[in-house]
């Protein structure tokens, strides 16, 4: 699950710690706490649909502006990104964050959770095609799509297959090592 914050490095507290009093004074925590720590644009991508239903739902309050003093700059420096996907939880603790997040959406509009595929899936039956790796980026390269879109889709929003993320990685780096011959 993807959301998008309106604040650069925005926080919010997915669960409390619970603790208890020992004896001697100390305290022993029972209960990790959980934060959800929102990534600053320089350190995710923002895809472009993300920002422009960030400009439909938060109101920023004043935006820089490029040197003619008129046209206002993107807003992608002011948002920030969290990823379930990327903390590294497990599968109880992500469905526990993603439900937390769903409940906070509703009474909090200091970010939203994507709903929308930000990179289109290369083909309609892309993400159930049982094909051999090699035959989907063979098919690919014969269409003319971008193979770096595909890849971003595989690993973002994709089934995550290992195989075929190899295969388009391969073949990105060999068009690249067959631009740079030729260029030379």
């Amino acid at each position: 699950m993807r959301c998008i914050s309106q604040f650069g490095e925005y926080g919010i507290q997915i669960r409390h710690q619970q603790q208890k009093g020992m004896g001697d004074g100390s305290i022993q925590v029972t209960v990790e706490p959980i934060y959800a720590k929102f990534r600053n644009f320089s350190d995710e991508v923002i895809y472009e649909v993300e920002a422009e239903r960030a400009l439909k739902e938060f109101s920023f309050r004043g935006r820089y502006q490029h040197v003619d003093e008129a046209t206002p700059a993107e807003i992608s420096y002011r948002l920030s990104v969290f990823d379930t996907e990327k903390q590294g939880y497990d599968e109880p603790t992500r469905l526990l964050v993603e439900e937390e997040l769903r409940r906070l959406e509703k009474i909090n509009d200091d970010f939203f959770i994507v709903t929308e595929l930000s990179i289109p899936a290369p083909y309609p039956a892309w993400d159930t095609s049982e094909l051999p790796a090699f035959q989907m980026v063979a098919g690919l390269v014969e269409m003319g799509f971008d193979l770096n879109d595909a890849l971003s889709y595989e690993k973002l929003f994709g089934p995550h297959r290992e195989n075929l993320i190899e295969a388009l990685e391969a073949v990105i780096a060999d068009q690249a090592q067959d631009v740079e011959t030729v260029s030379a």
